[in-house]
């Protein structure tokens, strides 16, 4: 179903509200390959083709949960953990399954994808922040956080750093030898996403206490506050230009932000339920997002005026 209602700043794609059976947590649009990848509560992980939302590929569909997809920096490999403690790879192209990590049903709720390859990083129940060489499939390291519960992890896109954040609100950045550079403070409630900007300069953080927050990383200290959601802010993005970002909320709400000046530049009205996951393409012209009721929905932004409600 392609849509193409005009709604001053954006305009909504296509709609596919049964792309899973159940709600979806997880979304990514992989860079070079364009494709869209889910993650359902169903306990599959689904390839899309971005145009017209045609289901390319089920990657797996025996599953519990999928909490978590990330893909590499090639696009040529994704990466979902699920609740049964399993992470897996996979070769979108052939839909191959590279990897099967059974990491202990506490030990993966969340994975990121290393920009400098073979490294997955994923959260634990227990707050740590785990590295696993996907060569071999062992694990690396495992760092505390200090929290409870990692909840997200990011990279860096220069490879540098790593962060995790957990469900008493800590978010911890560590450098690439796993020594911790910072904790920032500000949020008090879980943080249910963390996004690296492009230039790696800065951190956002999303949070159940409505706020998204912009860390520098230089000193780790807060730059900003965007704030307007009614609920929980679910996940945040920045565009591949790192002049806007994207949040997503239980409020059934999507917004753009503008970077430098703080403020919405627009709300996305696509979703009748919460929105758990929201993804930028490469060009940060189109987005993804996905929700509680299994849809899965494309929006094009138009314009970007500054400070517009």
């Amino acid at each position: 179903e392609v849509l193409g209602v005009a709604a001053g700043m954006h305009r909504q794609l296509s709609q596919k509200p049964d792309a899973h059976e159940d709600s979806v947590w997880a979304v990514d649009w992989t860079k070079g390959t364009n494709c869209i990848v889910t993650g359902g509560v169903d306990g599959k992980v689904k390839v899309w083709d971005p145009e017209d939302l045609k289901l390319k590929t089920v990657l797996h569909d025996d599953y519990l949960a999928v909490t978590s997809v990330s893909s590499s920096t090639d696009g040529k490999f994704v990466a979902s953990s699920s609740m049964d403690g399993l992470i897996s790879v996979f070769d979108i192209a052939t839909g191959k399954k590279m990897l099967s990590i059974s990491a202990g049903t506490v030990n993966v709720w969340t994975v990121a994808y290393s920009p400098l390859g073979d490294i997955l990083a994923t959260g634990t129940h227990a707050g740590n922040i785990n590295t696993w060489d996907l060569k071999t499939g062992k694990m690396i390291e495992s760092y505390q956080t200090g929290g409870n519960f990692t909840l997200s992890v990011a990279y860096s896109p220069d490879g540098n750093m790593f962060a995790g954040s957990t469900h008493d609100g800590v978010v911890s950045v560590f450098d690439n030898g796993g020594k911790l550079l910072h904790k920032l403070s500000g949020h008090k409630e879980p943080v249910r996403s963390i996004a690296f900007s492009p230039d790696s300069g800065s951190l956002l953080t999303a949070s159940n206490d409505k706020h998204v927050r912009l860390f520098e990383m230089k000193k780790g200290q807060q730059v900003g506050t965007f704030s307007g959601h009614r609920s929980w802010v679910l996940d945040v993005a920045f565009n591949p230009a790192g002049s806007t970002c994207l949040s997503s909320s239980s409020d059934k709400k999507i917004r753009l932000w503008d970077l430098s000046t703080k403020e919405a530049i627009h709300t996305i009205d696509s979703h009748t339920d919460q929105v758990w996951s929201v993804a930028f393409d490469e060009s940060g012209k189109k987005l993804a997002s996905v929700s509680d009721n299994g849809s899965l929905v494309t929006n094009e932004i138009i314009a970007q005026s500054k400070g517009l409600k």
